[in-house]
């Protein structure tokens, strides 16, 4: 390795999409988008390489290799009991000081150049793969302390049951070493999703967003029934708005890390979260990132409150849409299937000369 590959930290304007072998997908997105002009939380990433000096100077490695010889054959309780044993190993060990260091000094540049000490920070899951929803990422997060042990607790994720199994599927290895994302937290008002695409029916002349009250937790992982709004991706005309029943939002556990669930106030229950102004101003984002990649994008996306509009409105993280585009592919192969099996079909029965 050279260059950028061998180091521990890079910050996000150092990265862009072709880096995801080194810093995980969801980074390089992020870099990339940067690249694209579009508004992302100041932030670094941990590379893959800071993630295999760990596992490898603290003997992690060798110790899983030697613990899957007397494992036994696949299966769920074996599974579940290497995925214990790999993430006691993690959690307990201590990051190597070169690495720890890295990663601190890049914590205290953010903080700084947020204006402040010890900021809120996220600490997010990155794989040079997808593997949608089966790694952790953290909200919240604050102090050196906390910061460490959460980024273990994130490389540790990486050996949950359902991601271990996952890769089994895949004929891919047990070992699996994975980047770190750490953006400052965005002060979200509001938060959600934009579909570049009607995730009901895959319209691609449609663009809907889901938003609701807080951090985006509360939609991604399906707390609350957020306000929805399908839009013309054409002229940004609304098409149809419902207003969810946004029950709780969460948002910051006061002086200190992680996040706490609360009650969303019945006023604001009844009211829209989002102004039209940036439904627009979010279409608007979600049709650049779709032009610039040339395909659909699921994007997750806050509303900063303590910016103005529209500097107010931040990417926080985006990935190529997988439930449509997959049948698309899926009924194009089939399409061009037919002439062929036709062809076929003749060769192996014989076609009449008249």
């Amino acid at each position: 390795m050279s260059g950028k590959e061998t180091r521990y930290t890079l910050w996000y304007e150092e990265t862009r999409g072709d880096d995801f072998n080194f810093v995980g997908k969801k980074n390089a997105n992020l870099g990339e988008m940067i690249k694209a002009g579009i508004r992302v939380s100041p932030g670094f990433c941990i590379t893959i390489n800071a993630n295999d000096k760990f596992v490898t100077d603290t003997g992690i490695r060798e110790k899983i290799e030697t613990y899957l010889k007397d494992a036994g054959p696949v299966a769920f309780e074996t599974t579940r009991r290497a995925s214990e044993y790999a993430i006691g190993l993690i959690e307990s060990s201590s990051v190597p000081a070169e690495v720890e260091d890295e990663i601190l000094a890049g914590y205290r540049r953010l903080s700084e150049m947020s204006g402040g000490i010890d900021i809120p920070v996220a600490v997010r899951s990155s794989g040079a793969i997808s593997m949608p929803g089966q790694m952790e990422t953290y909200l919240n997060i604050r102090g050196e302390k906390d910061l460490v042990e959460y980024v273990k607790k994130c490389w540790s994720s990486a050996y949950n049951v359902e991601a271990i199994m996952y890769r089994a599927n895949r004929g891919m290895g047990f070992l699996f070493n994975i980047g770190v994302g750490i953006p400052k937290m965005v002060n979200s008002r509001v938060a959600g999703i934009i579909f570049t695409i009607n995730p009901l029916n895959g319209d691609p002349s449609k663009i809907s967003i889901d938003a609701s009250y807080g951090l985006g937790e509360a939609v991604v992982s399906g707390l609350v029934t957020p306000d929805t709004f399908l839009v013309d991706k054409i002229t940004l005309d609304p098409v149809k708005t419902t207003v969810g029943s946004k029950e709780v939002m969460c948002v910051y556990r006061q002086n200190g890390s992680d996040i706490v669930q609360a009650d969303v106030p019945d006023d604001m229950r009844r009211s829209l979260c989002v102004s039209p102004e940036e439904v627009r101003e979010l279409c608007r984002l979600g049709k650049l990132i779709e032009d610039y990649y040339g395909k659909a994008y699921d994007i997750e996306f806050g509303i900063d409150a303590d910016l103005p509009f529209p500097d107010n409105i931040i990417i926080l993280q985006v990935r190529p849409e997988s439930v449509w585009s997959k049948k698309e592919a899926a009924a194009k192969t089939e399409r061009k299937k037919d002439p062929m099996d036709r062809i076929l079909g003749q060769l192996l029965a014989g076609v009449k000369l008249k």
